[in-house]
């Protein structure tokens, strides 16, 4: 538990020290992060996150930025490649149920609390940041020429298309024989 708890305080905001009015707040997320996230889609990165945050009585207003480079498997020869990616997110911290901040996401906390740890948040943004399909530009990351040959593919990893061969050929004679009969059909 406690090494949990100073993993924690490792990425948490202290919301007492916090000025009225704006405030910054860096943080820097390496593989210990995703070694504690064992579920994550991304196992080892390096990701600077900048906090701009302006506290309220009722509220704290919080942009993140994050950019950074995560090693991400390749979908289609598996090989590790790196991915960079910046985003940027904002979350409203409301003190107060009763506030209405429609059109923002928005999260209560107890303004008693006097630590917001950010572990979620951060493992969550960094999480939208990997595409859907994991396949780098070939200038980035070049798969293994054996496996784009058993996918279909060229080393750019665009689709080989077979050359036609006469149809002629490859029609079945009784399919053959049916064209003719449509044919003589039309006419």
């Amino acid at each position: 538990m406690g090494k949990n708890r100073a993993f924690e305080r490792t990425y948490s905001l202290n919301v007492a020290r916090l000025k009225h009015g704006s405030n910054q707040e860096f943080f820097d997320i390496g593989k210990d992060f995703f070694e504690y996230n064992e579920y994550s889609l991304v196992k080892n990165g390096k990701v600077n996150v900048r906090l701009d945050i302006v506290k309220y009585n009722t509220h704290l207003d919080v942009t993140f930025y994050l950019e950074g480079t995560v090693e991400l498997a390749c979908d289609r020869c598996t090989q590790p490649y790196s991915h960079s990616f910046r985003s940027e997110h904002r979350i409203i911290y409301s003190f107060d149920k009763e506030m209405n901040f429609e059109g923002y996401e928005v999260m209560y906390v107890s303004n008693q609390e006097p630590e917001l740890v950010l572990i979620q948040e951060f493992y969550d943004f960094i999480n939208l940041s990997v595409p859907i399909r994991k396949v780098p530009d070939p200038d980035v990351h070049i798969c293994d020429p054996k496996v784009l040959e058993l996918l279909g593919l060229n080393e750019k990893g665009e689709q080989i298309i077979p050359e036609k061969e006469d149809e002629e050929e490859i029609i079945d004679p009784r399919w053959a024989e049916l064209k003719k009969l449509k044919d003589k059909l039309k006419d």
